[in-house]
């Protein structure tokens, strides 16, 4: 029961292509539901999978990914992380985790240096064009789920601010307590619109025209030619609100210590 009160609500898609910029990394995560085993029974490993896809466009505007940070429970030790895969289009990778290799686990004192950001580093390149890995990982623990940051890089840019279902902090063995602050949320949302151009198609239209000799061609040396398109759109902008909440000092009132046993039946004393 106390793991249905903490698992918290999370995205199982993120799609970084939707995120608008000069430069983009348009690829789309989703946890793999089929192959991850979010609540082990007695004697699994819970295991987490995830599917990544280039959803992207053959553009300077779109960047290959080069690596991704996925962010899980800071608190989580390596020797907890165990069978490791990673599948590129198909094709299985040799995996080798730790420092140096290509599977790293970052924390927030030793974050990735280019992204900045805490988790499993996967270093791994996928093609922003129909580009496909598969990554999963097991922990011999089993954690709570919740949403958790991804940081892609590509182009010596930096995709942030989505975040996916991965594990989250349990907080141990406590005795629970909850607090409720009730709060309005108002949030200012700018929308930028963007135009992407597509490739071009040139379409010859007639036969072309052969004569002899050399002519003046009519028209503007080296000019070029201009036109305008409009075209209306409707965006809508979804907003998730929520909280993020900190924890002050700890006070601690001592009642007299005693070599009785006063706990097994401290409820019914305060009933």
């Amino acid at each position: 029961m106390a793991e249905h009160r903490q698992q918290q609500i999370c995205n199982n898609v993120i799609d970084y292509s939707q995120v608008p910029g000069d430069s983009i990394l348009p690829f789309l995560i989703e946890l793999n539901l089929d192959q991850s085993i979010l609540n082990p029974g007695p004697g699994e490993n819970q295991r987490f999978c995830y599917n990544l896809t280039g959803v992207g466009e053959d553009l300077p505007t779109f960047k290959d990914l080069s690596h991704l940070v996925l962010g899980i429970c800071n608190t989580i030790p390596e020797n907890q992380i165990t069978n490791i895969t990673v599948t590129i289009d198909g094709i299985p990778q040799e995996v080798t985790f730790g420092e140096g290799g290509n599977v790293e686990l970052r924390t927030p004192q030793n974050p990735d240096p280019t992204t900045g950001c805490a988790g499993l580093k996967f270093d791994f390149g996928v093609n922003k064009v129909e580009g496909e890995m598969t990554f999963c990982f097991e922990l011999t623990t089993a954690y709570l789920r919740g949403n958790n940051a991804v940081c892609l890089f590509g182009g010596g840019q930096t995709a942030s601010g989505l975040s996916i279902c991965g594990p989250v902090c349990n907080g141990g063995n406590t005795c629970e307590a909850v607090g409720y602050q009730p709060a309005s949320v108002c949030v200012p949302v700018t929308v930028t619109p963007f135009a992407n151009p597509g490739t071009p198609i040139t379409h010859c239209c007639g036969n072309p025209v052969i004569v002899p000799g050399i002519h003046v061609c009519p028209g503007t040396i080296n000019g070029s030619c201009s036109f305008t398109m409009t075209q209306r759109i409707c965006v809508e902008v979804p907003v998730t609100f929520g909280a993020n909440t900190s924890v002050g000092d700890t006070s601690v009132l001592c009642d007299d210590a005693t070599s009785n046993d006063v706990c097994t039946n401290c409820n019914d004393e305060l009933s």
